[in-house]
Formats: structure tokens, C-alpha cells, sequence
């Protein structure tokens, strides 16, 4: 079985890194707030092209802290995104409006009240430049624009995964930076009225830091696979458009059902990233319109196996068996 994600060869070839860090950690007694929090939201920063990284507990809760630090009152999400990132922005106190995406997944009305998301790993179009607020979760190695902030997930199956959850938020405002600091509740003192503990630990920031350091080497594999998704596939009109990180490899199949069902048999795991858009989820936004745009994605989307150590044969075999497929759709049809 080729499986989806496998994290661990990964982990294991920094195995003796990590253990390292972990007992330093102990022998210090250093949980919160310490040394590797403060160098892990430096080298962050300076990898983001940013000045400042203020680190918390998730990718909702970066979201959570930027709406609560930049105040923002109503903001308009893509329908295609994942749930929680209306919920991260609805918790820090903005009014959310889910809106249509064009048919190739973007958000469709740039305006300045959108929060994009860099789905997968694909790289705003401009016209959706500069935003105040941008959701970077799938989005590692890319830099926002100067005056923009970002928000981030280190959840484990990210490009830069913690061995937990972990988020931040980057910016270039100083004054921002310090709000959001305190809207984490970074020390033991009430600071902000709207104050939340969000913080990442010392062993998450270790992890981190190690992980940075490969990062580079990581989306370079990755991005050497989609070449080759999207040479080998790009003609049976399935593949995605767009420059990308490629966190997530999707294609667009109106036999999905069919297509995943024949991988499985052929040996090969896929996800969904997401079977459903935000207006046909209950949740704390508003979805006043139609979203066809958004119901087809939800009905085609397909994600492929896509992450370093990956096998260049794996690779072609998936591939093959999805022209396999094909050839036989059209041999029926």
C-alpha cells in the first residue's frame, strides 16, 4: 500500500536530533515561554521574509489572535476552505461571509475585506494582493506581502509538522506583534481584555527548529513530485493550475468516486480535502447565496500521495494507474 502521508521515515532520520532536544528541555525544566519559543519565532520570522513571529497553540487560534489583535469586523472566506478557518476568524470576533470561488478554486471577489487561503500550498493570484490577513496554513516557504500578516499551522501532517499542534502568526508591525503577544497571554499577567492562553511549548519550538533546518530540502522533494504529476497527468484535464508549495497534490476527477475506489484496489490511499463547502456546514458564518462553483469542487476534488521520501517508482506507479483508469473510462464510454 502506497500509503497517503507516512511521516515516519522522516521523523526517523532525525530521531537522534530530536531526542536530544527533548532532554535538553527536561534537564532544564523548560516548558513554556524559554529559549526555544523565542529562537523558534526568530528563525520563523526570518524564513518568512517577516520581522516578527508570534507563536500559540494551533493554526485556529493564529487566526483567532490576528482578528482579535487587527480588529477586524466582517471579513469573506472562500467556500472551498476548511471549516476552521471561519471558526478561528468567528472566534476573534469578525462577522464571516462564505464566498463563491471561480473554477479553479480561488477566491472569486478579491476585496479588502478577504482573508485568502493558500489552499494547498497555491500562491495567491494578484489581484488578491496585499490582504491584511492571510490564512497560510498549507502554505510553508512562502512570504506574505510587507504589510500583511499571516496566520500558520504546525499541525503534524503540515510541511513543518510538530510532533503535536502548534500555529503563529508573522508580521512586520511591531505594535501588532506585541498585541498579539499579549492577547496569548505570553506571561502570567492580564495584559488585553481579550486574552486567550494560546502558547506553544518549549518541545513543540525544539521540534520545530530542527525540522526548520530541513524544510528547504522537503519542499524541494515535494515539488520535484508535482512536477511529475503534472507532466505525466496534465493531459487527461485533471490536474489543478497554479504555482504552489504543494502541501496538498489535488486533482479534479467528475469520477472521483470511481477513480478513488479503483486506486484503493490498485493499492494507493487518497483524501479528500473537502467533501463539503462551508455553506453546507452549520457554523458561525453566513452563506447567503448560491455556491455552484463551490458544490463542484466539493464533488471532484482528489488528493494524491505527496510528501519527501516519497519514491520517484511510487511516484510513476500512481501515475500509471490513474491513465489506467482513464483508459478504460474512455474504452467504456
Amino acid at each position: 500500500m502506497i500509503a497517503y502521508l507516512d511521516l515516519k521515515p522522516m521523523n526517523d532520520r532525525l530521531a537522534t536530533q530530536i531526542s536530544s532536544a527533548l532532554a535538553d528541555c527536561m534537564s532544564k525544566s523548560s516548558y513554556l515561554r524559554g529559549s526555544q519559543t523565542q529562537a523558534f519565532e526568530e528563525e520563523w520570522a526570518d524564513f518568512c521574509g517577516q520581522k516578527f513571529t508570534v507563536a500559540c497553540n494551533s493554526g485556529t487560534d493564529a487566526l483567532t489572535i490576528a482578528a482579535k489583535a487587527l480588529q477586524l469586523q466582517t471579513v469573506r472566506v472562500q467556500a472551498n476552505t476548511l471549516a476552521l478557518t471561519g471558526i478561528g476568524l468567528a472566534l476573534g470576533g469578525a462577522e464571516v461571509e462564505i464566498c463563491e470561488i471561480d473554477s479553479e478554486g480561488r477566491i472569486s471577489n478579491a476585496e479588502s475585506n478577504c482573508v485568502p487561503v493558500l489552499l494547498f500550498g497555491r500562491i495567491p493570484l494578484p489581484e488578491t494582493l496585499p490582504a491584511q490577513l492571510y490564512d497560510a496554513a498549507h502554505a510553508h516557504g512562502w512570504q506574505p506581502p510587507e504589510n500583511s500578516q499571516a496566520a500558520w499551522s504546525f499541525y503534524p501532517t503540515k510541511s513543518l509538522g510538530a510532533f503535536g499542534d502548534a500555529g503563529a502568526i508573522t508580521t512586520n508591525d511591531p505594535a501588532l506583534a506585541q498585541t498579539m503577544l499579549e492577547i496569548c497571554g505570553r506571561d502570567d499577567q492580564m495584559r488585553n481584555p481579550q486574552q486567550i492562553t494560546s502558547r506553544i511549548d518549549e518541545i513543540q519550538a525544539a521540534i520545530l527548529r530542527i525540522k526548520l533546518q530541513h524544510l528547504p530540502s522537503w519542499l524541494e522533494q515535494r515539488k520535484n513530485i508535482a512536477d511529475v504529476y503534472n507532466s505525466r497527468l496534465s493531459h487527461l484535464g485533471i490536474t489543478v493550475n497554479g504555482d504552489s508549495f504543494n502541501h496538498i497534490y489535488a486533482i479534479r476527477s467528475e469520477c472521483r468516486t470511481a477513480l478513488r475506489e479503483y486506486l484503493l484496489g490498485k493499492g494507493v490511499e487518497t483524501k479528500i480535502h473537502w467533501d463539503k463547502s462551508l455553506n453546507k456546514i452549520d457554523g458561525p458564518w453566513k452563506a447567503p447565496y448560491a455556491y455552484p462553483q463551490a458544490k463542484k469542487w466539493a464533488d471532484e476534488i482528489l488528493s494524491l500521495p505527496i510528501y519527501p521520501g516519497l519514491s520517484q517508482d511510487d511516484v510513476t506507479y500512481i501515475c500509471d494507474s490513474i491513465e489506467e483508469f482513464y483508459e478504460h473510462q474512455e474504452f467504456k464510454s
